[in-house]
């Protein structure tokens, strides 16, 4: 296995208990080549409730500052003595767009190997995995996510965008809804990744379901590699330690079916070639 560069300890809300040291030994016993700890930073809650004149829920958390903190400092700590494994210190960063100066501040914390970029939720509305989605016109949703996506696209303070395509994952009966009036924006968010330098993720956690998928889909991938698309990660997106392997191997074939030879990583937010 070559790479998950997408992982959640129990720093992150909805991680399972374990520390980084945990991933560390599961990650050995998988042969894992290249790992990054990338907890959940949502950047338009990144201060403590009180800053917003709000109150936590269970819809609504805040204070991801104290998680990057934390986070980066113990996989920075873990990096010094960790042998037979690249770990890179990482975090995953949602709704950039809200604060894109605090983004950049984040992206440049000299301990920081990679950042992904990540959109979860659509302005005042709770995450995709909350919504009602029978109280929702899904149309216009989508129509807002993807040009959310267009702008974070467009930043300079990330490495990865992460599950692009995760504004469809909760909705009911994913496998029908028909992505194909999206296909230009799409178009127009992979040509701004391959002009700015940077790389699309092959997210698998969705191949865990009973209806499996991937975050973007095959046909999604094979486009982004038609435009020139040259960095692509692959990740589990895993949440807890079982899941850190979790059909990795199929992955891997889907970025060489796509056209890839190579996969992508990175240290200090340079990227490192990976052959397949």
């Amino acid at each position: 296995m070559l790479m998950n560069l997408h992982t959640h300890t129990y720093h992150s809300y909805d991680g399972a208990a374990e520390t980084v040291a945990d991933r560390i030994r599961t990650a050995k016993l998988l042969g894992l080549q290249v790992m990054a700890i990338t907890d959940h930073v949502e950047l338009n809650r990144y201060y403590p409730a009180a800053h917003y004149h709000a109150e936590e829920s269970e819809q609504f958390l805040y204070d991801f500052g104290k998680t990057f903190a934390d986070s980066v400092a113990e996989t920075a700590k873990e990096q010094q003595s960790c042998s037979g494994l690249t770990l890179l210190a990482g975090a995953e960063i949602g709704q950039m767009t809200a604060d894109v100066e605090l983004a950049r501040k984040l992206y440049r914390d000299p301990r920081v190997d990679i950042i992904l970029a990540s959109v979860h939720e659509m302005h005042d509305l709770p995450d995709f995995y909350f919504l009602d989605y029978s109280k929702i016109d899904i149309k216009p949703l989508i129509d807002e996510y993807f040009e959310e996506a267009l702008r974070t696209a467009a930043l300079d303070c990330f490495d990865v965008m992460a599950h692009l395509t995760y504004g469809l994952r909760y909705i009911p009966h994913r496998e029908e809804f028909d992505i194909t009036p999206y296909y230009p924006v799409i178009d127009e968010i992979f040509r701004t990744l391959i002009a700015n330098g940077k790389a699309l993720e092959l997210n698998g956690s969705g191949l865990k379901k009973a209806i499996p998928y991937t975050d973007p889909d095959f046909t999604l991938i094979r486009r982004y590699r038609e435009l020139g698309g040259q960095y692509l990660t692959i990740s589990t997106d895993t949440h807890e330690g079982a899941f850190l392997g979790y059909r990795l191997d199929e992955l891997e074939d889907m970025a060489r079916a796509a056209g890839f030879t190579a996969l992508t990583y990175y240290r200090r937010h340079e990227p490192v070639l990976l052959p397949l």
